[in-house]
């Protein structure tokens, strides 16, 4: 695991940023983790035709990726949940089971997404698989009809699997499925968020899913950040399941691929007149994919005494791209309630700090100008017809569930110095 701290001060040296940086590094002798994992499938009515056709092709194409090291479910739900396939082995005979299983699937009436996760999750549960990436993916094009259907009881069912070890990952098809929902189960279920806007996204986006699947390296990963006793408050920017403990805060990043950093910000408070450098104390633990643990970090957190240009644009932008996911949703709750001068408002006000980011150049200018074509999308998004702006709030909800969990760095870290 390589990690980063990145470290800035506001506020006349009262406020102290972290910025923690991590990438997962797969062993190069390592092979691919096996997966234990369970397609959950809405059939119901509004499924018929191209989109559970394609639902089909895309299960079609999973198969073709597993091996005998891998179980594979599948189970499909519309006014209750089903097992169509599995849990099995992916040997040649149970793939020649499993196609003439997907070749009679049927469409339905209802949807009872709360079957379909409880089906799909106690599937994985059914069996275990040493040192597996256990993974359930729904698909829905609709909102739950039957059975739970309050988003607070589904979330919390998500996180109650997630913490039996089964992390949930999402797609929402077309304009039916309630986005806002489905990405705070990916959140509460530790898993991913897609928007899918046609038929023909659902074989990309599941074949997307299984190589992050298969390129898991560091599982079960943990921030333990310790204040210094001067740290009067300590605060998590990014949306990350967290917990506190007697001396400071956990935070929960669960599953990270290789080569696929993460970023976690911090916000720490010092107390008036303190002068001390020293914030505390970070930790960092996590289990590679077969189990192990990995090594653990601790590193001493020191508040930076002289400017260091380059992690101050690293945070700025950090803090710009959270800052600009948290307008746009604003953005679009306003634009719900038939306020659209409002929305229109909050994007502007961000617009014009992002805009004065991009002239002092106090952070990167490229990365800068996506996020303001994003806030250019929406602002456009906001005045369009109701099935346009549906489609573009969809699409940029699934952004933001990337930014607000720390995803949006592509570049790999460097690697650790020699001595």
């Amino acid at each position: 695991m390589r990690v980063e701290l990145l470290t800035d001060v506001a506020d006349a040296g009262m406020t102290v940023y972290l910025l923690v940086r991590l990438e997962a590094v797969a062993s190069t002798a390592a092979q691919r983790p096996p997966v234990n994992l369970a397609l959950a499938i809405d059939r119901s009515s509004s499924m018929r035709g191209p989109r559970i056709a394609h639902a089909v092709a895309a299960a079609r194409r999973v198969v073709e990726q597993l091996d005998e090291r891998d179980r594979l479910s599948i189970v499909t739900f519309d006014a209750s949940a089903r097992s169509l396939f599995g849990p099995a082995n992916m040997t040649p005979e149970a793939k020649q089971r499993l196609d003439s299983a997907l070749a009679g699937l049927r469409t339905g009436v209802g949807t009872n997404l709360a079957a379909g996760i409880k089906k799909g999750a106690e599937a994985v549960r059914s069996g275990y698989v040493r040192g597996a990436v256990a993974r359930l993916v729904l698909l829905t094009d609709g909102q739950p009809s039957l059975g739970i259907t309050d988003p607070s009881r589904l979330c919390a069912l998500a996180e109650k699997e997630a913490g039996r070890g089964v992390s949930l990952t999402t797609m929402g098809l077309g304009e039916g499925f309630d986005d806002e929902l489905l990405a705070e189960l990916a959140h509460s279920g530790r898993g991913g968020f897609h928007y899918l806007a046609s038929a023909a996204d659902i074989p990309g986006a599941f074949g997307r899913e299984l190589a992050g699947v298969f390129a898991i390296a560091a599982t079960q990963t943990e921030l333990g950040l310790r204040p210094a006793e001067h740290v009067a408050a300590a605060e998590l920017v990014h949306r990350l399941p967290s917990r506190p403990m007697d001396d400071g805060l956990v935070v929960e990043l669960g599953e990270l691929a290789a080569a696929s950093p993460r970023q976690v910000l911090f916000r720490l408070t010092r107390m008036p007149d303190s002068d001390d450098p020293r914030c505390g104390t970070l930790t960092v633990t996590y289990r590679t994919p077969d189990g192990n643990p990995g090594d653990a970090h601790l590193i001493g957190i020191d508040a930076p005494t002289e400017a260091n240009e380059d992690h101050r644009r690293a945070i700025t932008l950090e803090r710009t791209r959270l800052a600009v996911a948290s307008a746009v949703d604003t953005a679009w709750a306003r634009r719900a309630s038939g306020d659209s001068m409002r929305a229109l408002a909050a994007l502007g006000e961000i617009k014009a700090e992002v805009l004065q980011l991009e002239q002092s150049g106090e952070a990167d200018g490229p990365a800068l100008a996506e996020l303001m074509a994003d806030i250019a999308e929406a602002e456009g998004a906001v005045v369009k017809s109701s099935a346009e702006r549906e489609r573009a709030r969809r699409s940029m909800r699934e952004r933001s569930h990337i930014t607000l969990l720390g995803q949006s760095a592509a570049r790999p870290l460097p690697p650790p110095d020699d001595d």
